[in-house]
């Protein structure tokens, strides 16, 4: 259905960034507080109006904004698509951003920066509205590096403080890595189907390798915008911005463009069932191996970083296993508790006066009720324990793993040879792994800041902050327990009123099934016993070890492995192993080339060198200019008579 208000919602939080931006500093806070919060809450009535009223016959608004350019065969629009899937995003972004700017107010009040603050803030909400929104992949790409450079801003706001400058600035280029994949995959798309309109993509064919190739460049993107395996080293680093930039990037947000992006093309990728296999493989890899280091990080903020890249390989194994309906919908799921863990990090944070080391906290159940009981309910949403929103959608990307039929026709050898059958299994195996180690570094995590103890210096008194940080917690926790409805096996809820909030139901139809087909209808019942008994593994293992010992129990698992924990807490030394692979070489390469080409030959040679000759040829010029009425007269007298000499005798 074509409508004409579809442009407001990411129009409006542009015009709040603009309004903040440039006269945020001399309004009065309270006006500039007003204007940023309405220019998110306006974007998401008008998404919720939008999409109550999705049905079968309205399944979709779209709207030309306007005609964009034309270069070439190609014309872009700039176009607005709401259907069922970008609608949902649609809330959760304006839904869980809005949330977000209210505890910014009590969080940033007092920094001299925060009008900056608050625009950055609604541009990155805007492009990631664009994003989501757009009907083709240039408009895409626009929210795209709109979220990039926001980040980059949001990452780096206390810009003065160097460590903090420089996570930004890593964020930035890790994700230009990815970009530039992403639009060499949009120039191969362009090139053999002569647009880039998502409906058209997706009811177009294309051969194999062109299909492959398009893919697994748009995949590179995700990998760097989603912080999968190579490019997640940005994503601990983003602990460096404020807390709610930390839950307005990693929950919500930024980090699940890549997933949604797969999602969305999900067309494409199913005549690519061998990157099907690759986005599955890296992102079982991913899971387990951020989930390894997150068993040995102290700082909370960067435990709930490796736990966000994580839990973004469980997305990208079921998008890649063909189950887009269940990588979207712990893109929903994931959305609500880990944006309660990093605000209530942000709340214990605040409440010590900018401490983050778990090791000095302890106790503060008593001192932050209203943290801790959020924060728990978040803890077991994540860690997969019954009845949280977190266990049906996590277990679900499992299930589908274990019986998906995406691989069963693909081969080692392009001759044939033993199929992959067993891929899936083996990345249900990985998952599970990477879920007992999420529920014991969870728990570890709780229990080492509000149980037992309290064990900071005596010069800081822990308290709770005030209502307008710790509501939106009560909210995202009620939401991540809430959230489940939509998770529920489609089997429990058929012929139910529930069956309307389901997610695999509400969103039939809208992505492509896997070559082989879907899998097989069976059981959920001994998958959930099988992620019961982990989740539960995970939190005893944590309150033997860390409840009731503190940090003296965690002390004692370091001291049973003291190489293997120092390797984990210092990230598996992949920073120091990319700067001596990649950083350094360049550095030297670009210091060489500045030297040799730059200085030496541009500098020296051209344009240096050219001045230099023709200041020594004016300076032996200049000798025979001195203003000597006698040399002149001499040298005047020789050119006569070599002259004479010439003409005369030798002629």
């Amino acid at each position: 259905m074509e409508v004409n208000w579809l442009h407001l919602i990411p129009l409006l939080p542009l015009i709040g960034a603009a309004i903040c931006g440039l006269t945020g500093k001399w309004l009065p806070k309270a006006w500039l507080y007003t204007i940023a919060l309405m220019a998110v809450t306006l974007p998401f009535c008008i998404g919720a109006y939008a999409f109550l009223r999705l049905s079968e016959e309205a399944n979709q608004f779209h709207e030309l904004a306007f005609n964009w350019f034309s270069a070439g065969g190609l014309h872009v629009d700039m176009g607005f698509t709401l259907d069922r899937l970008s609608g949902a995003l649609v809330l959760v972004v304006t839904g869980v951003g809005l949330l977000i700017h209210f505890y910014s107010v009590g969080y940033i009040d007092e920094d001299r920066g925060y009008w900056r603050y608050f625009s950055y803030l609604n541009l990155f909400v805007a492009a990631m509205l664009t994003l989501v929104l757009g009907d083709n992949l240039v408009a895409m790409f626009v929210g795209w590096e709109g979220v990039g450079l926001c980040s980059y801003l949001l990452i780096g706001f206390w810009f003065t403080d160097d460590e903090k400058a420089y996570a930004g600035r890593k964020a930035f280029i890790v994700n230009r890595i990815g970009d530039f994949g992403f639009l060499i995959g949009i120039f191969i798309l362009f090139n053999r189907l002569g647009t880039v309109s998502f409906a058209q993509i997706n009811t177009s064919v294309l051969p194999l390798e062109v299909a492959s190739l398009a893919a697994i460049c748009l995949f590179l993107g995700a990998t760097g915008k989603s912080a999968q395996l190579p490019l997640y080293i940005w994503l601990p680093d983003a602990m460096a911005g404020p807390t709610p930039v930390s839950a307005l990037i990693h929950a919500a947000t930024m980090v699940t463009a890549g997933v949604y992006m797969i999602a969305r093309l999900s067309h494409l990728y199913i005549m690519a069932p061998g990157v099907m296999a690759v986005v599955a493989i890296v992102g079982a890899l991913t899971a387990i191996w951020a989930a390894l280091i997150g068993t040995s990080q102290n700082d909370i903020k960067k435990v709930l970083a490796y736990s966000t890249v994580s839990q973004l390989g469980y997305m990208f194994i079921g998008v890649g296993t063909g189950a887009f309906f269940a990588g979207t919908m712990h893109l929903i799921t994931h959305a609500f508790f880990k944006a309660c863990l990093f605000l209530a990090s942000g709340t214990v944070i605040h409440g010590l006066h900018g401490e983050q080391d778990m090791r000095k906290m302890g106790g503060l159940r008593s001192h932050m009720p209203s943290t801790r009981a959020t924060f728990l309910i978040a803890t077991i949403a994540i860690t997969g324990i019954l009845p949280f929103s977190g266990f049906f959608s996590k277990d679900e990307i499992l299930a589908q793993a274990l019986h998906t039929k995406a691989f069963d026709f693909l081969t080692l050898t392009p001759g044939g040879g033993s199929h992959l059958t067993w891929l899936g299994p083996l990345i249900y195996a990985i998952g599970s792994l990477a879920a007992l180690l999420t529920s014991f570094y969870m728990w570890r995590c709780y229990f080492l800041t509000f149980s037992g103890e309290y064990r900071g210096p005596e010069s800081v008194h822990p308290h709770e902050s005030p209502a307008i940080m710790t509501v939106p917690l009560w909210i995202l926790a009620a939401l991540s327990i809430l959230a489940l409805v939509i998770g529920l096996p489609a089997e429990w809820v058929r012929d139910t009123p529930l069956a309307t909030f389901n997610w695999e139901h509400f969103t039939h139809g809208m992505f492509a099934t896997p070559r082989s087909g879907a899998p097989e209808e069976f059981s959920p019942l001994p998958g959930f016993g099988i992620a019961l008994v982990i989740g539960w593994l995970g939190w005893a293992s944590a309150y033997f070890s860390m409840y009731r010992h503190g940090v003296a129990g965690d002390d004692a698992v370091t001291a049973k492995a003291p190489g293997l924990r120092r390797t984990l807490a210092n990230k598996l030394y992949v920073d120091e192993l990319y700067g001596w692979l990649i950083v350094r070489p360049l550095w030297a390469f670009a210091r060489g080339l500045w030297r040799v080409v730059d200085a030496t030959i541009i500098d020296g040679l051209f344009v240096n060198g050219i001045a230099s000759l023709i200041a020594w040829i004016g300076a032996m010029a200049r000798r025979f200019q001195n203003g000597d009425v006698q040399r002149y007269a001499a040298v005047t007298a020789v050119g006569v008579a070599a002259l004479v000499y010439v003409f005369l005798v030798r002629g």
